[in-house]
């Protein structure tokens, strides 16, 4: 029979894993591709997959047909004064990024330290400044686009975030839980 201690450990190690393998994949997620270039799109980028697109990073046709939204950062980053004369607005798509990114590793932190309360803001904080780049690309008619569609990363991140809350929540429900256990035994002896 297993004694009180192993069944406690048991509970809280499960939502830990949970919310661990979330903050993770969250992390993972800035690298993966967040677009995807639709059918015809990439058909036609396939004709010219070696030729440098912007020369200023060197991304050829292959290296746009899957962007990732570290590689949207430093796209918008580069070339903002063409885009919009000015460099301001590629530094706001490079600052969702590092948000997201920054968010994420620091769940990633609180998650490991056993903190749930701010392991759960930090997963609100990096989901918020997703679902804002995500209205943003959107409502500009970037991703999804004749060009461009949703990309793994984009799925990706939404079930990661949701396992990385639920994670954190249950740890945060099985702390209180414990401490209340403790508590009562005190009261007990």
């Amino acid at each position: 029979m297993l004694n009180e201690k192993s069944v406690t450990t048991r509970k809280r190690f499960v939502p830990l894993i949970i919310a661990l393998i979330g903050t993770i994949m969250m992390v993972a997620a800035i690298f993966l591709p967040y677009a995807t270039a639709t059918e015809t799109h990439a058909e036609a980028l396939k004709k010219y997959q070696d030729e440098v697109i912007y020369k200023d990073f060197d991304m050829s046709a292959k290296d746009i047909m899957n962007i990732s939204m570290v590689e949207y950062a430093v796209v918008y980053s580069n070339l903002s004064e063409q885009f919009w004369g000015d460099s301001a607005p590629g530094m706001i798509y490079v600052a969702f990024v590092v948000l997201i990114g920054g968010g994420s590793l620091f769940a990633v932190l609180f998650t490991v330290l056993k903190k749930p309360i701010a392991a759960l803001i930090f997963d609100v904080l990096a989901f918020g400044v997703f679902a804002l780049q995500n209205w943003d690309y959107a409502e500009r008619g970037v991703i999804p686009s004749s060009s461009y569609d949703w990309g793994a990363a984009y799925y990706i991140f939404y079930i990661a975030a949701g396992m990385a809350f639920a994670g954190s929540v249950w740890m945060l429900a099985t702390k209180i839980q414990a401490n209340r256990k403790s508590k009562a035994a005190e009261r007990i002896l």
